[in-house]
This record gives structure tokens, sequence and C-alpha cells, in this order.
């Protein structure tokens, strides 16, 4: 059985009184006078300090029991409970306790570090952004893609209530609802900005005494893109089923006329069938475009490689076209210098996008106006530029020229056999080489469509 000191302490004052005091009354016998007198104050000095190194020994070493208890206890992993004195403690027991325990101690330390590196990389890399509040609506973290999607990098949060750093009232009356109520909520949220952000909140509430202090993690799911996607996709969608039943009409309808007995006149009867092939070359254009696109958007298109020599492209695409200019008297001009450099990519598809542009500009150009093509380079990137002195287009639709079906005047676009999607398939096969498109235009003086294109693209 183990002794405290203090106790050992006691045993030895004891142990020195009762010498004293055996000692004192030995000499009694022997010694008279002064003698006797610093006999009997030797004996009360010993006392003294016994009754002193007792009070002394419980006022210093008392303490320490119940703390070697309790580290004992948070060592090993359990909650601490109230002080339990246990007598035979000491502050060897707290030396040895120290030296067994400190391995499991750093292991814990360590793993916990380990834990709270992993947390802390898992949250920095994550693309939705995460939001900690207390009970009171205090922000106690947030990660990296919250502060970029609220513009929070440069202001200290941490600490400040959700009332002050965020400035959105549906957010807000989330957020307050979630804490009120404490049960877990999910809303689309619309941040207000140059372009709209469309949020998915996922707010859960943590459960009481799960962790001390958090009451609430906030989850943001930026789903601007989804939204627009799922627009665009409703407007194609939509789109398509226009455009394809504006001929199947005229087409049912000009056959139930034939049926009906025009058939009979030969004159009528030709006029109904130039009507009926239009539309039919109407509805074969506008499914090819369709095919064309949804090849280059799912990446399905074989994209060929191989040395082109922009000239001859140029006057390919020209040849196609001349004949269309020349019935409306239009004149065609080129600049091209001869020194141009060797472009790599695909023949077909970048011959395609000429034709599209000189067809846009002969259509919107009136009877009489010029069309031109120039072209130069830098030593990175050729550039070439389809003009025209035509129609031109409003400044509040140039955002949106490149967008499929979208048209500046639908009826003359369908009046003169447009589909609404050759612009789009331009963009689609320039940016497919790594290039882009851009347009100026002014209303009634002509349009501007400029295409760079990087002399060695990166295709698909």
């Amino acid at each position: 059985m183990r002794i405290g000191l203090h106790w050992k302490f006691t045993l030895l004052s004891v142990s020195l009184v009762i010498l004293s005091l055996t000692f004192a009354w030995l000499l009694s016998f022997w010694i008279q006078g002064i003698l006797k007198i610093v006999s009997i104050t030797v004996v009360f000095a010993f006392l003294l300090a016994w009754v002193t190194g007792s009070l002394y020994s419980q006022q210093v070493f008392g303490p320490i029991h119940p703390k070697i208890e309790r580290l004992r206890q948070l060592v090993r992993g359990k909650a601490a409970e109230g002080p339990q004195i246990v007598p035979h403690h000491n502050l060897a027991d707290l030396s040895t306790l120290i030296d067994q325990e400190i391995p499991e101690l750093e292991a814990r330390i360590n793993a916990m570090s380990e834990e709270r590196a992993r947390l802390r990389a898992i949250l920095s890399n994550m693309t939705e952004g995460v939001m900690v509040m207390d009970s009171q609506g205090a922000i106690l973290m947030v990660n990296a893609a919250l502060e970029r999607m609220f513009h929070l990098k440069d202001l200290k949060v941490v600490g400040r209530s959700y009332l002050e750093v965020l400035r959105h009232y549906p957010l807000i009356e989330l957020i307050r609802n979630v804490l009120e109520t404490r049960t877990s909520h999910s809303q689309e949220v619309i941040i207000p900005s140059d372009h709209d952000c469309i949020f998915n909140v996922q707010a859960s509430v943590v459960p009481d005494g799960h962790d001390q202090g958090i009451c609430a993690v906030l989850v943001f799911h930026d789903i601007t893109e989804i939204k627009s996607l799922e627009r665009v996709r409703k407007d194609f969608v939509a789109n398509v089923s226009h455009e394809l039943r504006t001929p199947m009409t005229s087409i049912k309808g000009y056959i139930e006329a034939l049926l009906d007995g025009a058939k009979d006149d030969p004159k009528q009867c030709l006029e109904f069938l130039q009507i009926l092939q239009k539309h039919a070359d109407r509805l074969h254009t506008l499914i090819s475009d369709l095919l064309v696109l949804s090849q280059i958007e799912s990446g399905q298109y074989q994209w060929r490689r191989v040395k082109i020599s922009l000239k001859e492209m140029i006057d390919k695409a020209a040849s196609m076209v001349r004949p269309v200019a020349a019935r409306k008297r239009q004149g065609l001009s080129f600049a091209v210098p001869e020194d141009l450099g060797p472009l790599i990519g695909d023949p077909d598809k970048l011959t395609q996008v000429l034709i599209n542009l000189l067809d846009n500009a002969i259509k919107y150009t009136l009877e009489g106006g010029q069309i031109t093509v120039n072209a130069s380079q830098t030593q990175d990137e050729l550039k070439i530029i389809v003009g025209d002195t035509g129609i031109g287009i409003p400044r509040k639709d140039l955002p949106r020229i490149f967008e499929r079906f979208y048209r500046v005047d639908e009826a003359r676009s369908r009046e003169l056999g447009g589909t609404g999607l050759g612009l789009s398939i331009v963009k689609h096969i320039i940016e497919a080489h790594g290039g882009s498109v851009s347009v100026e235009s002014k209303l009634g003086k002509g349009s501007r469509f400029v295409l760079t294109l990087p002399k060695q693209p990166s295709v698909p």
C-alpha cells in the first residue's frame, strides 16, 4: 500500500515530537532550572512544527489528488467526472502517470490534428459553400467557396452575426426560420447581381449535445448553370417544335388541296408542288443543321486535323455563294494576302463557317449592296472579317445573336429560309478550333463578323 507524501511528513513530525517528549522527560530528572525551560521550549517547537507541517502538507498536496484522477480520465477518453479524492496519490504518482500517458496523449493530439487538417482540406476544396453558425446566429466558420460566392474574402466574418454579413432578405429569412424553429430546411434563393445567381440552400440543424456551440450548418449549391441549361433545353424543345410545325402544317395543307382537286389543274398543281418543295427544303436544312449542332455539342463529331490554305478555303466558299449574290446584283470583294500562313483544322467545317456568314450577309443586304472578306495574320493567329452593307443588327440583340433559334426579325428570317441555327453553328465550330467569333454592327449600316483562329489550334 502506497502512503501519501503529506502523511509521511505527518508521521515524521509525530515521531519527532514523541522523541522530543521522551528526551525532555528523561532530562527533567537530572536537569533543573534554565535547562528544563529550554527543554520544554524545544518540545513546544516540535509540536508547533508538526501542526504547521500537517496543515501545509494538506494545503499543498490536497488539490493534486482530484487533478490526477481527472487527468487519468481525460487521457483514457472519458468525460471528466467530479473530483474524487484518493488519499494514496502524491507527486510521484503524478509523475509516473504523466510518463505513462504522454505517448497516448500525443497520439490523440496528432490524430485530432490530422482529422482537423483533413476536414480543412475537404472544406477548402468543396465547390459548395459552407457556413456554420451557433444558436445566436453568430458565424463560426465559412469555407473558401462561400467567400467567393458572396465576395467575403477580404471581410472578417467569423464571430459576426449573419445579419451583418448577408444582405439578401430571402436568405436572411431562411436562416432566421431555421434558428427559431430548430428544423432543417431547403430552399432555392436568387441573389441579385449583374448575372443573377441561383443557390439551393440546404440548412441542417445539429442535434442538441452533438457538438458544443454548433447549431446549424448551411450548404450552398450554385445551380445557376443548371437552371440556365434547363431554360435552354425548354426553349430548344419549344423552338424546334415551332420550326418543324410551321413547314409541316403548310405541307399538309397543300397536299390536302391537291387531293381535293388542285392536282387536276396543271398550273395550280405545279405552283403547289413548288411550294411543297420549298417547305421540304426548309425542313431538310433545319434537320441537317440540328444534326450538325447536336454532333458538335455532344462531342460525337470526329474532327479532322489537316493543313489548310486559308486563301483556297475562302475562294471555295465564295464560289458557292457568288451565284446567289449575282442575282441580287451584290458586289463581292476579297482582300486575302497570298502569304497567309497555313491553318490546321477541319476544312469542311471551316468552309461551312464562311458559307454561313456569307449566306447571311447576302440575305440581309439589299440589292446592289457590298459584301467583303478580309484576312490578316499576326505571329500567333489568323483573322477573317466578313462585312456587309446590310440592314444591321440592333444593339440590344447583339449579345444574343449566336443563340440557337434567335432571330432579330423572325418573319423576315423565315421568309429568307433561315433556320436560326447558322450563327450558333459558326460559334461552336470556331470555338472547337480554339478560336473566337464576335460581331460589330450598326442598324442600317451593316455588320462585321470577326473570326479569330490560332495558327495551331487545339481541335478535339
